[in-house]
């Protein structure tokens, strides 16, 4: 039995009227079947909870999750910056979804990556293979730790997804959706139950431009030190400018730009983001810092190179299941800021490569897409599921 997905959005003022246009126009898709489960990405500027409610008054008790984000993706669509919100309504299908939750999580996020991992599989139950799609607030420090919570339940087998909260760029204060909860400072882990396994894709379109730097030095989201000296220093070398002509002002528009890529043993890298830089010559990581001992390089793209991942992406995702329902996308609200103006491009691209299978996602404040080993979270990346 294949999924049914429909899609919905709205770009209405009111909260709850949004809410149910959204959701009317998902749970049509259905075909007259009712939703086993509810995806919400919004606009943070709507009133969070009237929203909800204004959905569930036409979805009923069908299992929710969502997240405020950077700009929502629906059916080829890209809703920008305080523009409305995007529901996707699902049938079960051949899957079993399980959800769970936890919020007030900071400074204990292993233990809550597997406690909210153990109750959505134990909601869905026994399945010979699995998923599980992640939603969480991107201010909580470094978000390896919980996907290391993750994976320390799923193990090796069972590829992980999702995307980290965002606030439109603002970097204030980021919320998840569980039901009709509005979650602060949370995590929400839908389990997936499947019959056949499930691949996670994903790509960035970035190249490396500098030489491999050695992580020296560490603390909390933040690498101070490349090879014993400041890493702004050495940051600022890797572009060519000299020390301290990068302000912090300018920081953050040069530094989406010019990423690290953190080397993998395979030859590959996982994009980090530096989204700020101290007075001390520390740079501030989005999400997840390399690790002490590491090695990173300065990267760079083009706006043709990234966009073209989507084309790569959505191909490999639908490839690897060409019964599938519906395509989930998970892009960076860093790619949406280098896109600028053709930013509404790669959700068409997306689109056209589905044909008419729905697509669905937003842009997060970090992605995860842990397909192999420990390591699953990334910055500046697109990944992708289809069920």
């Amino acid at each position: 039995m294949k999924v049914r997905a429909g899609t919905g959005v709205s770009k209405a003022r009111d909260a709850v009227e949004a809410g149910r246009e959204a959701a009317t126009a998902a749970v049509a898709g259905l075909a007259g079947e009712s939703p086993a489960l509810v995806v919400v990405f919004t606009t943070p500027r709507y009133d969070l909870p009237a929203l909800l409610a204004g959905i569930r008054s036409v979805t009923g008790g069908a299992r929710l999750i969502g997240a405020t984000g950077s700009g929502e993706i629906a059916q080829g669509q890209y809703l920008g910056f305080g523009a409305g919100v995007g529901v996707l309504a699902l049938t079960a299908g051949p899957y079993r979804f399980g959800v769970a939750s936890a919020s007030h999580v900071r400074g204990d996020l292993d233990r809550a990556g597997q406690a909210i991992t153990r109750a959505s599989r134990a909601e869905a139950g026994p399945s010979p293979h699995a998923a599980v799609l992640l939603l969480v607030d991107s201010l909580l420090g470094d978000l390896q730790q919980l996907m290391q919570g993750v994976y320390r339940i799923v193990g090796p087998k069972v590829p992980i997804t999702g995307g980290a909260a965002g606030d439109e760029q603002r970097f204030l204060r980021t919320l998840v959706f569980h039901d009709d909860q509005v979650i602060e400072e949370g995590a929400v882990a839908l389990w997936i139950a499947s019959a056949r396994p499930l691949r996670v894709v994903t790509r960035h379109g970035w190249e490396p431009v500098g030489v491999p730097l050695l992580v020296t030095r560490v603390e909390d989201t933040e690498i101070v030190e490349f090879g014993g000296r400041p890493a702004a220093v050495v940051y600022e070398e890797q572009l060519g400018l000299a020390p301290g002509q990068l302000s912090a002002d300018q920081f953050w528009g040069v530094s989406v730009r010019h990423p690290f890529g953190l080397l993998q043993h395979d030859g590959s890298t996982v994009i980090r983001v530096a989204r700020a830089k101290s007075e001390q010559g520390a740079l501030r990581i989005q999400g997840c810092v390399p690790p002490l001992g590491s090695a990173v390089q300065v990267m760079s793209s083009s706006v043709d190179a990234l966009l073209d991942v989507a084309n790569d992406v959505a191909s490999a995702a639908l490839a690897a299941h060409p019964e599938a329902g519906v395509l989930l996308a998970f892009s960076c609200a860093a790619r949406a800021l280098i896109f600028g103006g053709r930013v509404a491009e790669e959700p068409r691209r997306l689109q056209a490569v589905a044909g008419d299978l729905p697509t669905f996602g937003f842009y997060c404040c970090g992605e995860f897409a842990r397909t192999a080993g420990v390591l699953g979270t990334h910055n500046a990346t697109l990944t992708a599921l289809a069920l």
